[in-house]
């Protein structure tokens, strides 16, 4: 069967998914709707753990079978005070009940077209990680290991790396289900945690470009790897992943997807992809060097050139885009741009890293001030510099924008056009487009605005489709709104002017 650009290719409701902590009250744990979509209705909260919300008795009703042991533990947490596992962690738990149920299937109508695939036939790569059979499971007394989550990050090959990130994340998950919900065959819990690795999908809801929560689908995970992928997925009508033709696709095998950050560099790319797919990725983004060399670009020095200066992996500049000026590394305006991209690499690494703190106090908030107005003046400082398509720029200006800036949407117009250099039509682009039309008509920049929501209105209508809340948000503030705006503006600019006292 083949597919056109804007056709469903398939639906799924995952087999196992988790919500985010740090969305736990924005939207339903079992259909994943906000509530914004349900007019005057709030999400009602579990009375009994106080973290899972729901839409209604219905919906808590329907999610009872998955959170019932969960439930009880995030109830223990909160009565002890301790700490609401990660979402990856609370997703193994989940998937280590449904097999202590018996569950091992989709239901017949979790996946259209029907797919044969089952949680046993889910790929593990267990050649790759069969030193995890060395490792004896903790008691619930065990003290949690003192490595961080991010060692997950680093080379699934290093067997010592391996092991820890298992260790710390099955320390965890005994202190948070206990250890009579815990399977008494080692093999069950190894084998969950491989084909967790190697199969989770991060779950987008087409409203932000970032994730909202982990699941592991069954049918979803037939599709295959591409930087640039043939296809998008993000969930919707209720918890599921719709998987949406941005091209003409010859056939279901054909279908690619993206399984991680098209807009880091293509050594990053290949490094996730091992550490958690275990290939190299050989894609045609993974295989163009001027790609990556125009992600370490910089401003052409010449006077009224406005060309980019790309650089190599060593930060070799090539002739400018433009006007085809050379320069060597030796030059100071080459070796003083790389000093800036290190200082905005750390900058961005350490200011992320207090944003993310969950636990908001005056004396915290008057740091992230802080930090806001120091990264503010980098950005000043590098804008010259840097070109707007090198990605620590993008990472400088996302983090900008993410956190209320002053710079407003000039912002988002910078970090579209890079949207637009590397993703392409794309959800990603579409969601940018629309961010970007709201900072130009909260500034009064109609026509931009207007100009700004008709793109993304071609690219929403594919990735989202016309039922999605965001595309008919979009569509009534761009034929509704801004016209009404608009006739405002031009009937007060028709008033006539009061004279001077």
């Amino acid at each position: 069967m083949s597919y056109q650009k804007g056709d469903i290719i398939m639906r799924n409701r995952p087999w196992a998914y988790v919500l985010e902590d740090k969305h736990k009250s924005a939207y339903c744990h079992f259909c994943f709707r906000r509530p914004i979509e349900k007019a005057d209705q709030k999400l009602r909260r579990c009375t009994q753990c106080l973290f899972a919300h729901y839409c209604d008795g219905k919906c808590a009703k329907s999610a009872w079978k998955d959170h019932k042991v969960e439930c009880n533990r995030l109830s223990l947490a909160l009565k002890s005070g301790a700490d609401i596992p990660e979402c990856n962690i609370r997703l193994l738990a989940r998937i280590l009940m449904k097999l202590a149920r018996g569950e091992r299937s989709d239901p017949p109508d979790a996946c259209i077209p029907p797919s044969e695939r089952t949680y046993d036939s889910l790929c593990t790569h267990a050649d790759q990680v069969q030193l995890l059979s060395q490792i004896k499971i903790p008691s619930e007394s065990s003290n949690a290991h003192p490595n961080p989550l991010p060692v997950l990050s680093a080379s699934i090959e290093s067997s010592v790396l391996q092991i820890t990130a298992f260790t710390y994340i099955i320390e965890k998950l005994v202190a948070f289900l206990g250890k009579e919900n815990m399977p008494t065959d080692k093999n069950v819990l190894k084998n969950a945690y491989s084909k967790l690795i190697v199969n989770a999908m991060t779950l987008y809801d087409g409203a932000w470009p970032y994730g909202i929560g982990a699941a592991l689908p069954l049918g979803a995970t037939r599709f295959d790897h591409a930087c640039k992928p043939n296809a998008d997925y993000m969930i919707r009508d209720g918890c599921q992943i719709v998987v949406t033709a941005l091209e003409d696709i010859a056939s279901i095998e054909d279908v690619r997807i993206c399984y991680c950050n098209s807009m880091e560099m293509t050594p990053q790319r290949r490094a996730t992809l091992k550490e958690h797919y275990y290939f190299e990725c050989q894609c045609a983004f993974c295989l163009d060097e001027n790609r990556d060399n125009m992600m370490r670009s910089l401003w052409c020095p010449e006077k009224g050139c406005g060309g980019a200066i790309p650089c190599t992996a060593k930060f070799i500049p090539l002739p400018c885009t433009k006007c085809r000026m050379e320069m060597t590394g030796k030059d100071t305006y080459v070796r003083g741009a790389v000093s800036l991209l290190s200082e905005i690499n750390e900058k961005v690494a350490a200011y992320t890293a207090l944003f993310e703190n969950a636990e908001s106090s005056p004396e915290l908030v008057e740091q992230q001030k802080a930090s806001n107005q120091e990264i503010t003046q980098l950005y000043h400082k590098i804008k010259s510099t840097i070109h707007p398509l090198n990605v620590f720029y993008i990472k400088l200006a996302v983090h900008l924008a993410d956190h209320d800036s002053p710079l407003g949407w000039k912002l988002y117009l910078e970090e579209t056009e890079a949207y637009r250099y590397y993703h392409g039509f794309s959800a990603f682009l579409g969601i940018r487009l629309v961010l970007q039309g709201g900072f130009q008509l909260a500034s009064q920049l109609l026509d931009e605005a207007a100009k700004s929501l008709e793109e993304a209105e071609t690219i929403l209508r594919v990735t989202h489709g016309k039922d999605h809340p965001v595309y008919k948000d979009m569509l009534n503030v761009k034929d509704v709104q801004i016209p009404q705006m608009k006739h405002l503006q031009h009937m007060t600019n028709k008033l006539p002017k009061m004279p001077k006292s």
